[in-house]
């Protein structure tokens, strides 16, 4: 029987995602004001590119994530702007070593935050798999929570998300 669960996490937005689109129309603003005083005939063609940049630009500051479990494979899609994805990991589920907690959890190398660190539910995911992230930080609700622990090892789900 096939399984699939999807399950969306939309990254809150701090003060680092308005001092960057602060950033970026500001920037806008600048390009825009040295083009019309130096370069007069062709100022609204530049102001006009310069416009879409700081759109586009501004966009990819606007973050979510997407876990999906399908058949014992777990994959991670960051989703920029909700028009562009990337799938930034994916691993077997029964590569999985250990699930522990966050708050427990000492941060290293090659760690993927793929949700609200500050959220109470966000859990650690510790693989041996060759994928770039051997360390990933979920938050999964219940439902995701139950797929996972049908594909990990017996001696890992037994102490699995407590």
């Amino acid at each position: 029987m096939d399984t699939y669960c999807e399950q969306l996490i939309r990254i809150k937005k701090g003060a680092k995602f308005y001092l960057g689109i602060l950033g970026i129309w500001l920037t806008f603003a600048l390009i825009a004001v040295l083009a019309f005083i130096f370069l007069n005939f062709i100022s609204p063609i530049i102001i006009v590119a310069a416009l879409y940049g700081a759109y586009y630009v501004s966009g990819f500051l606007s973050v979510e994530y997407e876990y999906i479990v399908t058949n014992g494979i777990f994959d991670i899609d960051i989703i920029y702007a909700k028009r562009s994805r990337k799938r930034v990991a994916s691993f077997e589920l029964s590569s999985v070593e250990s699930i522990e907690n966050f708050k427990t959890f000492l941060e290293g190398k090659n760690v993927l935050k793929a949700c609200n660190l500050d959220d109470g539910n966000a859990y650690v995911l510790v693989t041996n798999s060759e994928s770039k992230f051997s360390t990933v930080v979920i938050s999964p609700d219940e439902r995701t929570k139950q797929e996972i622990l049908k594909y990990v090892p017996k001696f890992v789900g037994n102490t699995a998300f407590r």
